[in-house]
């Protein structure tokens, strides 16, 4: 046994986060499952996103995917059905993808994520949508509930 303390005894290791390999493409649409609510309040997002990673493939099963509004935080999961119910999301590749209808999206392609709240959410309310993969930065879309590609934006800030 070592007598002597180590090196970094008590201390955390920092590992720092890798840049964003999934970046915003256009803008987010809002709307209502229930048609009357149309306009009024929204339940459901809808966005595409890119791999941006030279890398290769992410595994978007192995994502996160967090809203933000106010006093509303949502966690969701990724949902085995094709429409996602209440706090689950899902994601379908655009163009060729990968093909085999799973979870990689090699590096280039896109695909569009729609997620469904656990409640609804005022027409307009700012939001903020994360959605981070494994050891990376997370790609934030921010801007109003409801209004399709109005004020979206996507970053990627350490703080996040």
């Amino acid at each position: 046994m070592n007598e002597g303390s180590s090196p970094g005894t008590g201390a955390y290791p920092v590992l720092a986060a890798g840049e964003p390999r999934l970046a915003l493409v256009g803008g987010v649409t809002g709307f209502s499952s229930v048609p009357a609510l149309s306009g009024i309040s929204i339940d459901t997002l809808a966005f595409v996103v890119a791999n941006t990673g030279e890398d290769g493939a992410v595994d978007l099963s192995r994502a996160s995917v967090t809203v933000l509004a106010g006093n509303y935080l949502e966690v969701f999961r990724l949902s085995t059905d094709a429409s996602p119910v209440p706090g689950t999301w899902t994601a379908a590749p655009l163009g060729d993808g990968d093909g085999d209808g799973g979870t990689l999206l090699p590096a280039g392609e896109e695909c569009t994520v729609q997620l469904r709240l656990d409640r609804s959410l005022p027409a307009g309310e700012a939001l903020t949508v994360k959605v981070r993969l494994e050891g990376g930065l997370p790609c934030s879309i921010t801007g109003p509930a409801g209004a399709p590609g109005a004020g979206t934006a996507a970053s990627s800030s350490p703080e996040d």
